[in-house]
């Protein structure tokens, strides 16, 4: 039997599946669709955190010193100085704006936080300050919100990070540390009637204190409420060095990235509808094993990580958020996070299930590949508000991931003929005209 002829509708059938394919290819894999980087920001001061509350407007940069820089249209401009203790792991540690900051109606406008190292007693402090201007603060709006007692002597284990779930307003999320030196050794982590080695969530919209330097309230439905010796503050607890968590900002599920001692680097992950109360396991748990020397087995109620990596891959582990911006292929969907001491850069599937290093894919090569030249000392990842991906290094620059031009030029081919071949097929063939 002869072959059939191949018919126009057939042709046509081919190079729908053809475009589609590439499409397809290209956000698929690192090695087909190349990402570039590019400098925003460069010569600061050990800068450790990035925010932007307003599609297109300034880039906030926390320096570790106690500075916060704004960034706008090219130049770098002072929009905060706080004063701070630094050394060690101490300083400006985190930065959050109010999900209000651009509605005159709500309580947080222009308000942002930030967590810190007090200058004085060496306490962790959480502040709102409120803007002037895009590119000013008023240092005279300050309101401490809650402090705590760092141990005396021990410079480092403060975490620092705050945020905000996407969809509430009022949940501050505070990360804190377990106080520092090795093995927690007074077992703040696991001891709920303190504050240390925790993920705190408080009401900053409300206020339960007397104390005119304590504003904020606890939420009646945080997990510990009313629990005899517990801090009703405590919404999940058990981390060692929480130093830099991020919400995904389509779903609200929370991503910990809690940084090892001597052995394993984890994450930890609150899904959006959790009620809290989960215990991480530090210190009797390192990531999945015994923490050597004073540790044991996984105790009812502990929460094993949902990613660890051990030593051969790095030794102080960055979050971290999910990735949301169809400009960048690959990366879309993934919860991308580095290791600060080796610099490589993983991204994995953010569906919240435990995955292997054996399962994540490694972006190291294709981002230092980039024009910003090779990545070092990564201590944070920052999202903007149009979904931007930004990367933090504490040598002073702050680096943008996008799309390498000839795969942008790819993926609009692809998709222009996609759409056009969509619209032919879906079009009625005219009476005595040639089928397309």
């Amino acid at each position: 039997m002869a072959d059939l002829p191949t018919t126009p509708r057939r042709h046509q059938a081919a190079a729908l599946a053809a475009a589609t394919a590439v499409i397809a290819a290209l956000a698929a894999s690192p090695s087909a669709a190349q990402l570039q980087t590019r400098v925003v920001a460069s010569g600061l001061s050990a800068p450790v955190a990035v925010a932007q509350p307003l599609p297109g407007g300034a880039l906030y940069v926390a320096e570790l010193g106690g500075t916060i820089r704004a960034v706008a249209q090219g130049s770098t401009s002072t929009f905060l100085s706080i004063p701070v203790t630094t050394g060690g792991e101490q300083g400006l540690l985190g930065l959050a704006f109010d999900p209000g900051y651009a509605d005159p109606s709500s309580p947080g406008y222009r308000r942002f936080f930030v967590n810190y190292i007090d200058p004085v007693n060496r306490d962790t402090v959480v502040a709102s300050y409120r803007a002037s201007s895009d590119l000013t603060a008023d240092p005279s709006s300050r309101v401490e919100v809650i402090r705590f007692d760092q141990p005396n002597g021990r410079g480092n284990h403060k975490a620092g990070w705050i945020g905000f779930k996407p969809g509430d307003p009022h949940h501050l999320y505070i990360a804190s540390g377990d106080g520092g030196s090795a093995n927690d050794p007074d077992n703040f982590a696991q001891n709920r009637g303190v504050l240390l080695g925790k993920m705190l969530r408080i009401d900053i919209n409300r206020d339960d204190f007397a104390d005119p330097a304590v504003n904020y309230a606890i939420p009646a439905d945080n997990p510990f409420v009313g629990e005899a010796g517990v801090r009703g503050e405590i919404f999940a607890y058990g981390l060692r060095n929480p130093f830099r968590n991020g919400f995904d900002s389509a779903t609200g599920n929370l991503w910990i990235a809690d940084v090892g001692q001597s052995s394993r680097e984890e994450v930890n992950f609150l899904a959006a509808a959790s009620p809290g109360g989960q215990n991480f396991g530090w210190r009797v748990r390192e990531g999945d094993i015994a923490t050597p020397g004073v540790g044991g087995a996984l105790q009812p109620g502990m929460v094993d990580p949902v990613l660890v990596y051990n030593r051969s891959f790095g030794f102080s582990i960055t979050g971290g958020h999910v990735v949301h911006s169809a400009r960048l292929p690959g990366l879309d969907g993934q919860y991308l996070f580095a290791d600060y001491g080796s610099g490589r850069v993983w991204s994995r599937v953010a569906d919240g299930s435990f995955q292997s290093m054996s399962s994540v894919t490694e972006w190291t090569s294709v981002l230092n590949a980039g024009g910003a030249g090779a990545l070092g000392g990564i201590v944070g990842f920052g999202e903007g508000a149009a979904g931007e991906l930004y990367i933090v290094e504490i040598g002073g620059r702050v680096v943008q991931v996008v799309p390498e031009p000839a795969s942008v030029a790819m993926m609009l081919a692809g998709a222009g003929l996609l759409l056009a071949l969509r619209r032919r097929q879906a079009s009625p063939s005219r009476a005595g005209s040639p089928r397309p």
